[in-house]
């Protein structure tokens, strides 16, 4: 598998390949991308920024985002749940809005500060 690092700003061209020893990658220039390499084979994970409704057409949305890397397979199902919500306004950047989701650990918090409509 070819794969691009997103760990710094290199960007290495990093080729992951499996041995009767495990996964080899090659093409990296620190650990970092060794390490990016083998779990993007393994097990792909994102940070996942998005925006939510909220009741105030001063304010439409808030800007949140997930406080750990979510597994890719669990994206799209987070996304439709963020954007079914309507949230209620005020909001304080770093209050969560969701404290696990479906039992990952992960949490999903705003990451500005709107306050009430009006204010």
């Amino acid at each position: 598998m070819k794969t691009i690092c997103i760990v710094c700003p290199n960007g290495c061209h990093l080729e992951v390949k499996p041995t009767a020893k495990g996964l080899v990658v090659t093409g990296n220039t620190c650990a970092k991308g060794e390490q990016h390499g083998r779990e993007e084979v393994s097990d792909p994970r994102r940070l996942v920024t998005a925006v939510v409704r909220t009741n105030s057409d001063e304010y439409p949305c808030v800007p949140v985002k997930t406080e750990r890397a979510v597994p890719r397979k669990m994206i799209q199902p987070l996304l439709r749940k963020l954007y079914s919500l309507n949230v209620s306004l005020p909001v304080t950047c770093g209050d969560r809005l969701i404290a696990d989701f479906r039992k990952t650990g992960i949490g999903v918090v705003y990451t500005r500060t709107i306050p009430a409509p009006g204010k």
